[in-house]
């Protein structure tokens, strides 16, 4: 039974329905009775407790109290309402505007299939099975999958609030492991040697790829002295980076720098547009070319490559690109180093190293030299 309580020795008056789950998990749940009259919250309470079996089902009630119609009415929370709510708390909990934005995108989604209205306590296992079966040829599986990821964050949220009692499965879109795309060294050469694209944008590719940035990372991170820093509020992992430079990069980075913002002061474009062409320029390039398969991230993968073929230490590539795991970064170390060495000619000496460690007997030899 739902009892009174108050809260301090002035406050007001609320209901308490405490219970145990199927799991032997005590739950419990306050409603404000909206009263220092303890004669009123005695009436009150007795509502609450006429609905108390469907607030202990997951039901959600607005009392007579608390709305201006004055009736107690059975609340369908929307997905739409709901979804606010988590956006703010989100937003409170210091999440990345950029991931907001790709949550919201995926809400659009499950709108498109089911409508803003719908009610999130009626949705199952069979609704997110038509949803994929909706978008399924529209979207990637991996689109999808992210897509998938999103919503299942959210609807975890709606069930700790108790909008939903429905645990639903989230089962992921099957899809096939696809390899990195890195450049060769010819691929590049030809990159390099390609008439139509500007030469600011051919030595940007150089930076991108002797660095292993990301896209906007040299224009959002802090350039001091030979230091590029991706500070974690910016950064994917949310890790602080330090990329170390050269004379060469160091100048490159500062020269897109400054288009960056000439461009964005003199002619009004957006921050994303700046940086969007220098892709763009790159897929350029790769049409040019008959390259396909690639991107500019595609110079992101080919610095790791590179470097894993070079040390075969898969944790130090994982800490200097800025993975938050280093089994993020195992995929670059699934390549067979004899291709690589065909792949990567200017690599070709230090990857043999690897390939042909000396010898034990050497080793022997050596220890017993220095006797």
């Amino acid at each position: 039974m739902a009892s009174i309580r108050k809260r301090g020795k002035q406050g007001k008056y609320f209901s308490r329905i405490q219970w145990r789950d199927s799991d032997g998990i005590w739950n419990e749940e306050s409603i404000d009775l909206y009263t220092n009259k303890k004669s009123t919250a005695v009436v009150r309470n007795a509502e609450v407790e006429r609905v108390e079996d469907t607030i202990k089902a997951g039901d959600n009630w607005s009392f007579a109290w608390q709305n201006d119609d004055g009736k107690t009415n059975l609340i369908k929370l929307s997905l739409k309402d709901a979804y606010e709510e988590y956006r703010i708390v989100q937003n409170i909990d210091g999440v990345r505007a950029s991931t907001l934005d790709r949550v919201d995108n995926s809400m659009k989604t499950l709108y498109k299939v089911f409508g803003e209205n719908y009610p999130i306590a009626s949705l199952t296992y069979s609704h997110i099975e038509q949803f994929k079966e909706y978008w399924h040829g529209t979207h990637q599986p991996t689109t999808m999958n992210i897509n998938l990821s999103k919503i299942k964050a959210f609807h975890n949220w709606c069930l700790k609030k108790r909008y939903t009692i429905k645990d639903v499965e989230f089962k992921m879109v099957k899809e096939d492991e696809k390899p990195p795309q890195y450049l060769t060294d010819a691929e590049f050469k030809s990159i390099m040697k390609c008439d139509i694209i500007d030469d600011h944008f051919k030595k940007a590719f150089v930076f991108y790829l002797y660095t292993g940035c990301r896209k906007t990372e040299p224009f959002i991170a802090d350039l001091n002295g030979n230091w590029l820093t991706i500070k974690s509020t910016d950064a994917k992992s949310h890790r602080t980076r330090d990329i170390e430079l050269n004379e060469v990069t160091k100048g490159i980075v500062q020269e897109m720098r400054d288009r960056y913002h000439y461009y964005m002061d003199e002619y009004g474009q957006k921050s994303r547009n700046v940086i969007m062409n220098y892709g763009k320029q790159f897929k350029k390039a790769c049409r040019h070319l008959g390259i396909k398969g690639k991107t500019l991230h595609s110079l992101r993968h080919t610095y790791a490559v590179r470097r894993w073929a070079i040390t075969g230490d898969i944790k130090m590539v994982s800490q200097e690109i800025g993975h938050s795991s280093v089994v993020m970064t195992e995929k670059y170390a699934k390549f067979n180093l004899r291709k690589l060495r065909d792949d990567f000619p200017s690599l070709k000496e230090r990857i043999n190293l690897r390939l042909t460690p000396p010898s034990e007997d050497s080793y022997f030899t050596t220890l017993l030299n220095a006797i």
